[in-house]
C-alpha cells in the first residue's frame, strides 16, 4: 500500500476514511497540475467517513483549508493573467456586495432566526463578528481567513438567536471572499 498522506490512527481511535480522502486528495491534485479548477465550496465541503484507525481529522482539516487556498490564489493569478488586478479587485468587489448589504443591516437582524425546534447561534456574537468583518471590507480591520474558519459561537434559541445554516452560508461566501485576497 501506498505511503499515506497523513498520520493513520490507531484502531482504537476513529479518523477520516483513508480511502476517501485519498480519493479527493488525488481529484484535487489532478485539478490543480492540470490548471482546472476546483470549486472552493467543494474542498469547504467534503466530508469523509468516520471510522476506527483512519486519519487523523485535524490533519486533513487542516490540509483542506491549505488547499482552498492554493486554489483561490491559483484562480486570482489566473484572472489577474489575464484581465488585470484592478479587475480583479473589481471582481471582489462585486462579490462581496451581497455580503456588505447583509452585514449593514441592523445588530439583531441580519440573519433569520431559527425554526422553533433547532437551537441557533447566539445573536450577539454574531453580530460583534459582523461588525468586524464590515471593518475588514472597508479597509479598517485586518483579519484572516483562518478567524473565519475557526470561529465558534454558543448556542443560543427563539429571539436570542441566528439561524445556523444562514449564518454558515454566510462565512462559507466571506471565506472565499478572503481566501481570493490573498
Amino acid at each position: 500500500m501506498a505511503q499515506p498522506l497523513f498520520t493513520l490512527l490507531s484502531e482504537n481511535e476513529h479518523g477520516y476514511s483513508r480511502e476517501e480522502v485519498d480519493q479527493f486528495m488525488a481529484r484535487a491534485r489532478a485539478a490543480y497540475d492540470s490548471g482546472r479548477s476546483m470549486p472552493l465550496a467543494e474542498i469547504r465541503e467534503a466530508s469523509f467517513s468516520m471510522g476506527p484507525g483512519g486519519y487523523n481529522p485535524a490533519e486533513v482539516d487542516a490540509a483542506l483549508d491549505r488547499l482552498e487556498d492554493a486554489f483561490a490564489s491559483a484562480e486570482r493569478d489566473r484572472y489577474i493573467a489575464a484581465h488585470g488586478e484592478d479587475a480583479w479587485y473589481e471582481l471582489l468587489a462585486e462579490r462581496a456586495e451581497p455580503l456588505r448589504r447583509r452585514l449593514e443591516r441592523p445588530a439583531g437582524q441580519r440573519f433569520r432566526e431559527p425554526d422553533a425546534g433547532p437551537a441557533g447561534y447566539r445573536k450577539t456574537e454574531v453580530d460583534e463578528l459582523a461588525h468586524r468583518l464590515e471593518q475588514y471590507l472597508d479597509g479598517e480591520n485586518p483579519m484572516s481567513v483562518d478567524e473565519i474558519r475557526t470561529v465558534t459561537f454558543a448556542a443560543a434559541s427563539g429571539g436570542s438567536a441566528y439561524d445556523e445554516a444562514q449564518v454558515d452560508a454566510f462565512l462559507d461566501r466571506m471565506t472565499e471572499i478572503m481566501a481570493s485576497v490573498g
